[in-house]
C-alpha cells in the first residue's frame, strides 16, 4: 500500500489516515505494509502534542500481523516529521524505517 502524502499535514490528515487503516485492514483480511512518501509535503500544520495523541491512540489498536511501515523523505523537514513518528511509535507489530530513497523502502517492505 502506498501513503503519498501532499501539501500541509494537519491534524485532520493524521485522524483520517487513523479511521482509513483498520477499514483498509479488514477489506483485504490482513494488515498491510506501507510505504508512506513525503515527497510533496510542503509542511505540517499540527502541535506535537496531536502526533503524541495519535501514537498513544496507535498503541491501542490490535494489528493481526507484523507490519513495516516505510517513510520515504527528500527534505530535511520530511525526515523531522517521519522521526516524530517512528519515535513515537508504540503499536505493537508495527516497525517503522525512514529512507532517502523509494528503492531502498521498497527493499525493505518486501524483506530482501
Amino acid at each position: 500500500m502506498v501513503v503519498a502524502w501532499s501539501g500541509t499535514i494537519t491534524t485532520e490528515d493524521l485522524v483520517s489516515l487513523e479511521r482509513k487503516m483498520p477499514q483498509i485492514g479488514r477489506s483485504l483480511g490482513f494488515a498491510p505494509d506501507a510505504l508512506h512518501t513525503f515527497e510533496g509535503v510542503i509542511g505540517a500544520e499540527y502541535e506535537p502534542a496531536a502526533a503524541y495523541a495519535y501514537s498513544r491512540r496507535q498503541q491501542q489498536v490490535a494489528i493481526p500481523n507484523p507490519v513495516r511501515a516505510s517513510m520515504v523523505v527528500v527534505t530535511k523537514e520530511n525526515e523531522y516529521l517521519a522521526t516524530v513518528f517512528a519515535t513515537l511509535n508504540r503499536a505493537p507489530n508495527l516497525e517503522m524505517r525512514i529512507f532517502y530513497d523509494e528503492e531502498s523502502a521498497r527493499r525493505w517492505l518486501a524483506r530482501e
